[in-house]
């Protein structure tokens, strides 16, 4: 009978004050007989860099917008970026939109808090004792940045190398003014060389230094140059006048020399870059701007928030068609033929386009920008002796090439991705990067999920009611206004808004092994846990 009532007491002996834990998972990690696990969100489960979205929410909710901040820059830099561009998996696994169908505005509240805070220079991380090591980072994109952060973070010496005149690969050269404006790009990038970190920039590796150059000064490289080569349609007339393709399109733009466009501009393609080139020719003063898309609607890949800002200038919209010739008027792109796609993937999921020719429709257009997708540049990487079947031996896990020596991160790996999908790539990149140079096992332990569980019962009576919280938006005002559209939440909405939040996950005792030895409770940095001691063991 004392046995069993030893064990009951000791099922629940984990007391968690959830109106002050952050949920950062310091009671886990040092918990002594591996009983405790964290209950973790399914916003951090579905984050790729791990964010712990449920902590700087619930310290928002709690109007301590300072420690959300410092919470949030723990694991994520660069947050106002992210806080503008990042497509947002955190908000398709929010619980809240299985039981509502609206998530909670997780990116907005980010971007809330370095509305509120990142007024003055932002904090340089403490940075461990440094090791001598010298890293090459090659690409200074969302992989190459994220690489570099993490490495100077773990005292090794980094030097990033671009081809471009300034850092920020396409996060300068292919998101426009509107979404993501430079301000706050420089201000994140300056972080790094604050760090110590070092920018080589209008250097292109292959001809200004070889790989080879680089493995002699360096003890390491990672090679993070994404997909910065347009796709084409290979169609005859690609090359008319009044005819461009998105990236070198948008970044012809962000450098200053815009193209000139006619009054009617058709864009083909259905991702971000299409929806950010039609805005763009829009502010160029196209006066009638059509994307023209193979999927449907609700299968285009371009974030859904974007396309309805983009609706909402007027720009029109027009699904199931595939381009089918180009027709020039005295050398000049006069007008465009397509054709009905009835299909846009097959039965496994892959992209393979059925069409109707008996379906056709044409469409006049002065200026048409071809937008439907990127690949990687294989020159450069034939010159650095990276071919496409030597990509195929990179290690999917530990992203090490076949040359020990050097790393792939980021697009480069397999293709284009979101640009937090890249930043997790780079953070796993230098965390490869960092093992090696320190002689610890590439592989140990990094398929382990950790301490956590995913699959568990969340309690809903915690969030408020209440619609999602609006975004606003400035509108368009003419042409050449190329000023942010979205604009941050202020402060009474976006705490409305963290309280709908659910705080699904928590700390739990699950083993029943506590031997009370109180770890868990001294480090607690909010005093959020304590443990009950039976009366016979006090």
């Amino acid at each position: 009978m004392i046995r069993t009532g030893f064990l009951e007491g000791l099922s629940d002996n984990i007391v968690i004050d959830k109106d002050k834990c952050t949920f950062c998972g310091i009671c886990v990690e040092t918990c002594v007989l591996d009983n405790l696990r964290m209950k973790q969100a399914p916003c951090q489960n579905g984050c790729p860099l791990g964010v712990n979205c449920q902590g700087y929410i619930q310290l928002i909710a709690r109007g301590e917008e300072a420690k959300a901040m410092e919470h949030l820059r723990e694991t994520l830099p660069f947050p106002g970026i992210l806080g503008r561009v990042c497509s947002q998996p955190c908000e398709e696994a929010c619980y809240r939109k299985t039981i509502d169908g609206e998530a909670v505005a997780i990116r907005a509240l980010k971007r809330y808090l370095c509305d509120q805070l990142d007024k003055t220079e932002v904090p340089v991380p403490e940075l461990a004792s440094g090791t001598q090591k010298r890293v090459a980072v090659i690409g200074s994109g969302p992989a190459g940045l994220m690489a570099a952060h993490d490495l100077l973070t773990r005292g090794h010496e980094v030097s990033i190398f671009d081809s471009e005149e300034a850092p920020g690969g396409m996060l300068r050269w292919a998101i426009p003014e509107f979404r993501l404006p430079r301000p706050v790009l420089e201000k994140e990038i300056e972080l790094l060389r604050k760090m110590g970190g070092v920018f080589h920039c209008g250097v292109t590796i292959g001809k200004d230094e070889t790989l080879q150059d680089l493995k002699n000064r360096f003890d390491a490289i990672i090679i993070a140059t994404g997909c910065p080569r347009h796709e084409s349609l290979d169609m005859d007339e690609e090359d008319l006048s009044g005819l461009y393709h998105g990236l070198p399109f948008l970044r012809d733009v962000r450098a200053g020399k815009p193209p000139k466009v006619g009054k009617k501009a058709t864009v083909i393609g259905g991702g971000n870059t299409a929806v950010d080139a039609a805005q763009t020719v829009l502010r160029l003063g196209a006066e009638d701007v059509t994307i023209i898309s193979l999927e449907s609607k609700e299968e285009m890949p371009a974030f859904p928030w974007a396309l309805e800002e983009a609706l909402t200038e007027g720009i029109r919209l027009r699904n199931g068609w595939g381009p089918v010739r180009f027709l020039p008027k005295e050398g000049v792109l006069n007008a465009i033929d397509f054709r009905r796609c009835i299909r846009v993937f097959d039965d496994a999921g892959r992209f393979n386009p059925h069409f109707d020719d008996t379906q056709k429709i044409s469409l006049e257009a002065d200026t048409v920008i071809v937008a439907i997708g990127q690949t990687l540049d294989t020159n450069f990487l034939e010159k650095i002796g990276l071919p496409a079947e030597r990509i195929d031996q990179v290690d999917p896990l530990t992203l090490q090439g076949p040359d020990e020596m050097v790393f792939l991160a980021g697009d480069v790996v397999d293709g284009p991705s979101s640009v937090v999908e890249a930043m997790a790539k780079g953070r796993r990149a230098a965390e490869s990067v960092d093992r090696f140079l320190t002689g610890e096992h590439l592989r140990y332990g990094r398929e382990y999920a950790g301490p956590v569980e995913t699959d568990f019962e969340i309690d809903t009576r915690k969030g408020i009611s209440g619609k999602r919280a609006k975004i606003p938006v400035r509108g368009l005002r003419g042409k050449e206004d190329f000023q942010e559209l979205e604009r941050g939440l202020d402060k009474d909405t976006a705490r409305k808004e963290a309280q709908r939040c659910y705080s699904c996950g928590e700390p739990f005792g699950k083993y029943r092994t506590c031997w009370f030895c109180l770890p868990c409770e001294v480090e607690c940095p909010h005093e959020a846990l304590w443990v009950e001691v039976p009366y016979l063991l006090r």
